[in-house]
């Protein structure tokens, strides 16, 4: 498992772990274009004999597909390698301890919960896109920013954003430039005063789906008159169906991202 950011004491490390791992040629010539320097510059910084600049340092954050915090990690220790004196060294230093500590904090908090707390379970509720691109990373294809903004057609800049969420409640994890599932758990109830928003997001969302659907997709819409007695055994019979289609969807092969909904519902308002 590559290593992270805040594992690394000096910058330089960190970029050579980075830039010359297994299966990663050209990556040298790749980031000094990022960065408008020759390729020979990369080497002599990877080599310790030259220092990156800020605005380098800059370009390199979005090059290695840094979150906001991993940016900020990342430019403190370019700063602190670069600093003159022992004071302005431990200056640096104490700002990265103080990452670290609140890092640890969050992992300390992670660990002893399976459960969200409330503003993390609201904004998660806030929208559609949360619950999607968290599952979406269970799917191999679709761990990077890149890949998650161009299959769901939203910029880079909120996948990001939401990936960072994710990642700081322990939804997600990051390793390299992929975001994989984390062993943090949500879950949400017929009793939970989230459920209007959740059901409301998806059912915006297979309306919405109706304008390009495709013969994988299905849509079925019909007002019905029927005896009470069937009323149940319909009923009955979808939620047969839909046990049986969680259990197909535990043992399956994570390729595709699908939203399952199910509505059945009385039309007379009086009876309710």
């Amino acid at each position: 498992m590559e290593k992270s950011v805040f594992e690394y004491s000096h910058y330089r490390s960190y970029l050579r772990m980075r830039l010359e791992s297994a299966g990663r040629r050209g990556s040298k010539a790749q980031i000094a274009t990022e960065m408008g320097v020759q390729a020979t510059y990369v080497s002599q910084v990877l080599q310790e004999n030259a220092h990156l600049s800020l605005e380098q340092a800059e370009a390199a954050n979005v090059f290695l597909n840094h979150t906001s915090q991993e940016s900020h990690f990342f430019l403190l220790l370019v700063q602190k390698d670069r600093a003159g004196t022992k004071s302005l060294r431990d200056y640096f230093q104490t700002q990265l301890d103080e990452i670290l500590k609140t890092r640890m904090v969050l992992t300390e908090r992670l660990g002893k919960s399976t459960q969200l707390d409330e503003k993390d379970r609201s904004w998660y509720y806030s929208s559609w896109i949360p619950s999607a691109i968290h599952i979406a990373t269970t799917i191999p294809t679709l761990r990077t920013v890149g890949d998650l903004a161009k299959a769901m057609q939203l910029s880079s800049e909120k996948v990001m954003e939401t990936l960072e969420r994710l990642e700081n409640i322990g939804l997600v994890r990051k390793e390299g430039l992929q975001f994989l599932p984390g062993e943090q758990q949500i879950r949400i109830g017929k009793d939970s005063h989230y459920i209007l928003k959740h059901h409301t997001n998806w059912r915006l969302q297979a309306m919405q789906s109706l304008e390009h659907e495709n013969l994988k997709e299905l849509h079925y819409s019909a007002v019905v008159s029927l005896s009470a007695k069937d009323v149940d055994k319909i009923k009955d019979l979808l939620l047969e169906s839909l046990k049986a289609n969680v259990e197909i969807i535990k043992d399956s092969k994570e390729e595709e991202l699908y939203c399952l909904t199910m509505d059945f519902f009385s039309l007379l308002k009086a009876q309710k």
